[in-house]
């Protein structure tokens, strides 16, 4: 079951908004060889961001993580209902994270990896999504 408390935790925007100390949770960990200084890290985030939000309902729906016109203009582009609803997923899950790669997209969407690649290439095509660096240590820049 689970703890609707802890669904929709933005882990995302933790680290991001504590990058420094993240890292430097990882190098502690490295050089002490076990994992301690991130757990400590993370679990103290998460009560950070709890404790900010103490007392907030939760609410009934959550709103998109994507603007509704934007994964409607990926409907208009793509006309396949099944492949439409693969780039949305696609899309959503790069706006969460531009950082993951090919692989990691199939396996998280269930997908084949030339499957994937003809979705990346549509989204680019047409203007949803793009590259930002190298293939090895760039990440995707969804265009909202």
């Amino acid at each position: 079951m689970a703890i609707p408390l802890f669904e929709h935790l933005p882990v995302e925007n933790m680290v991001y908004s504590n990058q420094q100390q993240y890292y430097d949770a990882i190098t502690a960990c490295t050089n002490a060889g076990q994992s301690g200084p991130f757990i400590d890290f993370m679990l103290n985030e998460i009560y950070k961001t709890l404790k900010s939000h103490q007392g907030e309902p939760l609410p009934d729906k959550l709103p998109d993580k994507l603007p509704d016109k934007l994964l409607d203009k990926v409907a208009d582009k793509v006309a396949d209902k099944v492949a439409n609803k693969s780039a949305q997923k696609v899309m959503m899950l790069l706006h969460e994270n531009g950082h993951l790669t090919r692989e990691e997209l199939a396996e998280r969407t269930g997908l084949s990896l030339g499957g994937i690649k003809k979705i990346i290439n549509s989204l680019r095509e047409n203007g949803f999504i793009e590259r930002i660096g190298s293939n090895k240590s760039g990440y995707w820049k969804v265009r909202i």
